[in-house]
């Protein structure tokens, strides 16, 4: 059963639930105040919402970083592990090679000798 109300204004009678009045538009204040805490609590829901939201890209966000920075300190680490072992195995392979030749001159010197 609906609820009635008379307009403070005109006097008319109007269902409870009407914010104003459908006759001289003055404003029903308990309708009014009921709608505008329905707003305000939609508004904290979907700030609370927002929040949460911006929460979750705030940690996407710094997991990229943080995979970013390892990804170069790692790529950094190879790269300088490739600088410093590339050409020490160079200078063993021409050492290596050095050995062979002085090898092979002093083998070929010996048998010239005998």
């Amino acid at each position: 059963m609906k609820e009635y109300v008379n307009c403070t204004s005109c006097g008319a009678q109007f269902p409870a639930k009407e914010i104003r009045c459908p006759y001289c538009g003055t404003a029903y204040e308990p309708a009014a105040e009921e709608e505008y805490v329905g707003k305000l609590e939609d508004v904290r829901t979907e700030l609370d919402q927002h929040k949460t939201d911006a929460d979750k890209s705030t940690v996407k966000s710094l997991v990229r970083v943080i995979l970013i920075f390892v990804a170069v300190v790692v790529i950094l680490l190879v790269l300088g592990l490739a600088a410093n072992i590339l050409p020490n195995l160079g200078s063993r392979a021409r050492q290596r090679e050095n050995k062979e030749e002085f090898m092979q001159k002093y083998s070929v010197s010996t048998e010239e000798e005998n």
